[in-house]
């Protein structure tokens, strides 16, 4: 048998995937344009709703600045608009404008504490930037206010990896896949965090369940990926 080192960080770090994903801001559910569906008389919207509405639609269409311009008459009519806040925080984070995602989503904690999403939705921007602890701290918030938040589980185990703390880490992901059986990328960041720690067994077991998930929910990219993965593992054994 010949015997390798083992550094699947590396392997991911030639440009097959990133060592880790991160999952992205989490969207709220866009207003109904008739908050009733069983009445027969249309409700008119307000200023704030109508705005709202033409947001969604040009986010839906590409147009982020012009999405944002919507959301600013939304939170103009009404400063306490949680959803125009948030969906205004995620326009900003694609556009590149992450202090002004950050302040966003900041200023939904302030009107609302128990924001699991604005604290969720923080967190990702604040991995993006490398603060880790800030970001491990709103992911924390988050699964205090709603300890089923099975993302929340998934990218706080990405920093703590990230930072070495191994065996949280990996708590996080069994929760995470406590949670939701189906979590493809929670079997692949645990699988990356086994491979990490040189456990070849379970980090083949558990990038083969991810790429039995991935194949099955139809991504097929990540399902080849992690093939390759598998394949690389195994041929060092």
């Amino acid at each position: 048998m010949v015997q390798h080192n083992f550094n699947l960080a590396a392997w991911f770090a030639i440009g097959a995937m990133t060592t880790t994903i991160v999952l992205p801001p989490h969207p709220v559910v866009a207003a109904t344009l008739r908050p009733n569906i069983e009445s027969t008389v249309d409700v008119p919207l307000s200023t704030a709703t109508r705005q709202y509405q033409r947001g969604l639609t040009a986010v839906r269409a590409g147009n982020l600045l012009q999405a944002i311009s919507n959301f600013d008459r939304a939170i103009a009519a009404n400063p306490k608009y949680i959803q125009a806040y948030i969906e205004r925080g995620n326009a900003k984070d694609i556009i590149g404008d992450r202090p002004g995602a950050i302040a966003d989503y900041t200023r939904v904690i302030a009107i609302d504490p128990q924001h699991a999403v604005a604290y969720y939705n923080r967190g990702t921007i604040l991995s993006k930037i490398n603060n880790k602890q800030a970001a491990i701290a709103d992911y924390t918030a988050a699964i205090s206010i709603n300890p089923n938040y099975a993302q929340a589980y998934l990218n706080r185990g990405n920093e703590l990896d990230d930072l070495g703390n191994l065996a949280a880490a990996l708590t996080d992901y069994d929760r995470a896949i406590q949670l939701r059986s189906n979590y493809a990328l929670a079997y692949l960041n645990r699988g990356i965090a086994y491979g990490r720690a040189g456990d070849r067994p379970k980090a083949i077991a558990d990038l083969q369940q991810a790429a039995s998930l991935f194949k099955a929910q139809g991504d097929i990219n990540k399902y080849s990926r992690t093939q390759r993965m598998i394949h690389d593992l195994q041929s060092e054994i």
